[in-house]
């Protein structure tokens, strides 16, 4: 699994900054050396490492990598099956851990405590770790464009709160139940 989690890192690093980059941080040894994050239990080392070399905040770059992570397919599913538009998403991320258990059942993703105050749903991670949190943001961003919604998305403490400005400001990307046809498949 370590090496799930490592690979992953590699990838966006690579997809995101180019191979060189990735080939960099791959080979620096003070990437391994640096001390672990508690984002996942897995050696996240790699990625400080990257947000040193970029001059970029390490949250930051968290937020990317969620925001990446929607961009693939079998996880983008993943998440458009919680919800039939944003907010019904919002307001079932819930059940997020749970699923991940599904795909990935070592990696230790917090539960999600989700809150309607003053028309903003408040997330509230059962443990406060920024790394996480960050990873959600990306998540949330990712997934606003992929509903096509407006929204603001921001960081208070250990909750994250989100405004929904526009619930169709964008077209929305299409997702059907199915996925695509395979061989033999009719839609």
């Amino acid at each position: 699994m370590n090496r799930l989690i490592h690979r992953t890192i590699t990838e966006f690093l690579r997809s995101t900054y180019g191979e060189d980059f990735a080939q960099m941080i791959r080979d620096d040894r003070r990437s391994m050396a640096a001390p672990e994050t508690p984002v996942t239990g897995f050696a996240t080392a790699g990625l400080a490492f990257a947000a040193e070399r970029l001059s970029k905040p390490l949250p930051d770059l968290y937020e990317d990598l969620g925001a990446w992570l929607t961009r693939i397919e079998p996880i983008r599913r993943l998440l458009r099956f919680s919800g039939r538009d944003f907010d019904d998403f919002l307001l079932r991320l819930d059940e997020l851990p749970g699923r991940a258990r599904l795909v990935l059942p070592v990696v230790d993703v917090p539960l999600l405590q989700v809150d309607v105050d003053d028309g903003a749903i408040w997330l509230t991670p059962s443990r406060p770790e920024i790394g996480w949190q960050h990873i959600l943001v990306g998540l949330l961003r990712g997934m606003a464009d992929d509903y096509g919604a407006l929204c603001l998305i921001s960081v208070h403490e250990t909750a994250i709160r989100v405004d929904i400005c526009d619930h169709s400001f964008a077209e929305g990307r299409q997702f059907t139940l199915y996925g695509s046809p395979g061989p033999g498949i009719v839609p």
